[in-house]
């Protein structure tokens, strides 16, 4: 009882007491093994250097693998902060007690954190823009407490058609602390020197193939009918919605969120260096707020894939952003409490679609088949539909699954 009263009252004297013990046996035992490096500049004025921590891709080929020796657990804070930019209402992303019901042990980190945080590269400082995103898979379900690991595979190397840029097409890869294979995406890049072409593309892993996560929603979707149907419209094929919300990001928020995913590139942060114009925001950023905006008519989505993605044009903090979605094609599940949907979500800056695309018609092929690309795009815009002529800064190719809206009877 004695020894219990000494501990509670002195409990910092115990401690510095145990600390400076242990680390003057430590000094002893290994005191001899520091040696000074000799320092052969003692003259004269001192010029510095620039230590520079980038991957040189001007020497990297298909199937190079970069490991990166960081890690990063993302706690309750990071969660917070990236719904407080990009907003969703979706239970499996907001809701403990629905995540749990459905067999999981906390809300779900929202795919397009995930997206974003896959694709952050603190390695990757000489790329040009970042063109877009690939395929983009949620293999597992990570949490707030997950320690993530990254790793990035070159898949291809091509020059530009007038051989001054080398896009690069990088397989992104994270991993939590016990080694399982969370998400993977597939990033585009473009760098402002030459690479020699290369005709090798190395195939997707049959790892980044993996559909656990869905498949264990899928086979807990019966489950959903005892919570309730919170799914708000029904949607049907070549519907195309008009989403009325319409919100920036400011600069303090990009450079924040930038900074929690390790980002380095001078083009987010370097106001000294570029004006306020010339600051970009991130990719990553760019498809999250997209697909925020279209949360709320896309009300309840439980789980999504990216198909393809592309920027085609550039988005500078404060530039306010609205966005349209088409209904490509709708699939139900068998036990009629899932529908798979496949969509295209585009944003767009300067522009409130609601209002200014109402009485117009859009061309189809804006919709329809690949997404075009930045060149052929502005094209059709200019010839169709001037309105969108550079103002469209995502076009998001997805599927997503929702609940299967039910109708209540109301009885008078």
């Amino acid at each position: 009882l004695r020894r219990s009263t000494q501990l509670r009252t002195y409990p910092n004297a115990c401690i510095r007491s145990f600390s400076s013990q242990f680390s003057h046996r430590a000094d002893e035992k290994h005191f001899d093994q520091f040696y000074k490096v000799q320092n052969n500049n003692l003259e004269g004025d001192i010029s510095g250097e620039i230590l520079d921590h980038t991957v040189d891709l001007s020497k990297c080929r298909p199937g190079d693998v970069i490991d990166l020796p960081y890690e990063l657990t993302v706690n309750q804070s990071i969660r917070d902060m990236w719904q407080s930019a990009f907003y969703s209402h979706d239970r499996v992303n907001t809701s403990t007690p629905f995540a749990r019901h459905l067999g999981l042990q906390d809300q779900v980190l929202p795919f397009s954190l995930m997206l974003f945080l896959a694709g952050s590269m603190s390695h990757a400082d000489h790329a040009k823009l970042q063109i877009g995103f690939g395929y983009g898979v949620y293999h597992w379900p990570a949490f707030a407490g997950d320690t993530f690991r990254k790793r990035f595979v070159i898949r291809s190397l091509r020059s530009t058609s007038d051989g001054n840029n080398t896009v690069a097409h990088i397989a992104c890869e994270i991993r939590n602390q016990r080694d399982v294979n969370l998400f993977t995406c597939e990033k585009h890049m473009m760098f402002p020197f030459h690479v020699p072409s290369s005709e090798v593309v190395v195939p997707m892993t049959e790892e980044a193939k993996g559909n656990t996560y869905l498949n264990h929603l899928i086979s807990s979707s019966e489950k959903l009918s005892e919570l309730g149907s919170h799914t708000l419209s029904h949607l049907r094929p070549g519907q195309l919605i008009f989403h009325t919300l319409v919100r920036p990001l400011s600069e303090t928020h990009i450079m924040q969120l930038a900074t929690l995913a390790r980002l380095t590139h001078e083009r987010h942060f370097n106001t000294r260096k570029y004006r306020h114009e010339e600051i970009m925001v991130p990719g990553g950023m760019i498809f999250a707020l997209t697909c925020s905006l279209a949360s709320r008519d896309l009300h309840e989505v439980l789980f999504e894939e990216l198909v393809d993605c592309i920027y085609p044009n550039n988005l500078c903090p404060g530039e306010t952003v609205s966005a349209m979605t088409f209904i490509r094609d709708l699939s139900e599940h068998v036990n009629g409490e899932m529908e798979e949907v496949d969509i295209r979500t585009i944003g767009v800056k300067g522009l409130e679609v609601h209002t200014a695309l109402a009485a117009k018609n859009l061309p189809r092929e804006l919709f329809g088949g690949p997404i075009p690309r930045p060149a052929a795009l502005e094209e059709m815009l200019k010839r169709t539909c001037p309105e969108l002529s550079k103002k469209i800064v995502c076009i998001a190719d997805r599927k997503i699954y929702r609940q299967s809206p039910k109708q209540t009877p109301f009885l008078l």
